[in-house]
């Protein structure tokens, strides 16, 4: 386990063969069996993310990137701007206690886990 492992950071790039938008690379994936579940297309501020189902309210497995660059992520965010403002709070009113269990636990490791084999997946594909 490397440092970034042990912080709960697991990036994984994505190898394509197109210079996908991530409309259209969504649109590639969408029918395609996940571990980490089925994904969705989100609005996240600015900016439009993959985002897979969450494991809890600081795991996520997400794909972000443009350009035809992309990555697959774990987040210890979900998506959107509802759950960020709810974190928040939730941090702030627990010291930030509750945000613990985005960077220990069985659940980080999985969340970790499921980001490699979603870009294994997906780079396995061929688009």
């Amino acid at each position: 386990m490397g440092i970034a492992d042990a912080f709960g950071v697991r990036v994984e790039k994505l190898n394509l063969k197109g210079n996908y938008s991530i409309q259209e690379l969504f649109e590639k994936i969408k029918e395609v069996d996940f571990e980490a579940g089925t994904p969705s297309l989100v609005k996240n501020g600015f900016a439009w993310v993959i985002a897979f189902p969450e494991m809890d309210r600081n795991n996520q497995v997400q794909i972000l990137g443009g350009n035809g660059k992309y990555t697959v992520q774990r987040s210890a965010q979900p998506v959107g701007v509802d759950k960020m403002l709810a974190n928040m709070a939730l941090d702030k009113l627990t010291g930030g206690i509750s945000g613990f269990s985005g960077a220990f636990g069985d659940t980080k490791k999985r969340c970790m886990e499921m980001a490699t084999n979603t870009a294994n997946k997906i780079n396995a594909l061929g688009i």
